[in-house]
């Protein structure tokens, strides 16, 4: 599968689910192991300070994940969240970000990876490590 074929696919994946409608992620870049999204900014992202809330972050870095996981897999296969580590390194005020997600290691169950948040002119906002689990076919 070529990466652009790659990530024809994945677009495809990404605008058949519904929670998408929501957050309008778009797929900036995809390879081998990696996904990178670019997430728009929304005023519903908002915390009432301002502050972009972490759901936004979290919800980013899960899904930048799961399509990583679909450049090794395919998009056929299903594999979901089973743990996710956050730690938020700066806030972000009313702007875009985008969300990097590399898988570390597929095993037979598990699925190893990490994903980091940041914005232009910001750096790094958060940094996850997740785990996913392989489920079986039906």
């Amino acid at each position: 599968m070529t990466a652009r074929a790659c990530q024809k696919e994945l677009e495809k994946l990404l605008k058949a689910t519904p929670f998408n409608r929501l957050y309008v992620f778009r797929i900036e870049s995809a390879k081998r192991g990696s996904c990178t999204l670019r997430i728009p900014y929304h005023a519903e992202f908002e915390r009432p300070d301002g502050i972009i809330g972490g759901h936004a972050f979290m919800t980013a870095a899960d899904v930048a994940m799961w399509l990583a996981i679909a450049t090794r897999l395919g998009t056929d296969e299903r594999a979901v969240t089973v743990e996710m580590k956050t730690n938020f390194l700066r806030s972000l005020r009313r702007a875009p970000f985008q969300c990097r997600a590399r898988v570390l290691k597929i095993g037979r169950q598990l699925i190893y990876g990490t994903a980091e948040c940041s914005a232009p002119f910001t750096g790094i906002l958060t940094h996850h490590t997740l785990t996913y689990i392989r489920l079986p076919r039906e």
